[in-house]
């Protein structure tokens, strides 16, 4: 099992990675065909995402405040240090590397609604308005919790997931996803995707058999190696502050890579479904 490499092309920019593992391309179907679509009477149904408002202006600051006081408390219980100065966008400067991969491991299955402090209806029901029919964050599997926060430090191409598609994990299947930028997410580094792709046949993609193993560093997500023959090239779509990207997990996403030079890029990510 030798090591290769791979690249990805992100907003023209190239990023190299080694990577070992078994590799397979897909059956000759479209997955998304067989499963509710979310985005079907929707305008950006063709490209698979759309940027929208988000939350009202009050309570996107409650929101950054709670993210704060909850990222303060996993940095003191991994044994960190805060002072007053502490900023969520210079995360990065108050934490070790150890201490961050503790952080990491423990924020990787979220939060239920009544664990996180925040009223998880404003959420549900702003994402029903755009989708334009009832969804919430209630899955058939009930270990998918309710929030999750993505940390990624400037300049650490392990803080985040390669790029793949939700939906290779059954239990993921169904759904739309939101991107929600709360700190640092600008075009170097916010969450980059390929339009249309959800609709592409698995057919089209070779991807590695089991959780991507790039960079010595274990995934637990398949990574996308390339699609009909080609290398893989996506793009940012950068939402602004208080702005929300709205997106299928069919679409092949990830590889958030940050490269602002001196900015932690923190993030939400739920998943809802129809409400039946």
């Amino acid at each position: 099992m030798g090591v290769k490499k791979i690249s990805y092309i992100i907003n023209e920019k190239e990023f190299t990675f080694s990577y070992s593992g078994e590799m397979e391309k897909g059956m000759d179907e479209t997955l998304l065909l067989n499963d509710d679509n979310l985005l079907q009477n929707t305008p950006w149904d063709e490209s698979g995402f759309t940027i929208q408002n988000f939350l009202s202006e009050s309570d996107n600051k409650a929101f950054k405040k709670v993210v704060t006081e909850v990222i303060k408390g996993l940095i003191l219980s991994s044994g960190g240090v805060i002072d007053a100065d502490f900023t969520l966008e210079k995360y990065h400067t108050y934490v070790t590397d150890e201490i961050h991969l503790h952080i990491a491991r423990s924020i990787k299955d979220g939060w239920k609604k009544e664990d996180f402090p925040f009223d998880l209806n404003k959420i549900n029901n702003r994402l029903s308005e755009i989708l334009q029919q009832e969804v919430s964050t209630v899955a058939e599997d009930k270990s998918i919790n309710d929030f999750y926060l993505r940390i990624v430090r400037p300049g650490c191409l392990q803080d985040n997931n390669p790029p793949h598609r939700d939906v290779w994990l059954d239990r993921l299947r169904n759904a739309v996803n939101i991107y929600f930028p709360i700190c640092g997410s600008t075009e170097n580094s916010a969450l980059p995707l390929l339009p249309g792709s959800h609709k592409f046949k698995e057919s089209d993609l070779v991807r590695t058999s089991d959780g991507a193993v790039l960079n010595d560093t274990k995934y637990t997500v398949p990574c996308v190696i390339s699609i009909n023959g080609e290398p893989l090239k996506m793009m940012r779509p950068n939402p602004s502050e208080n702005e929300v990207l709205v997106f299928s997990p069919y679409l092949v996403h990830g590889g958030g890579y940050n490269t602002n030079e001196d900015v932690t890029r923190i993030s939400l990510e739920m998943r809802f479904w129809k409400v039946k």
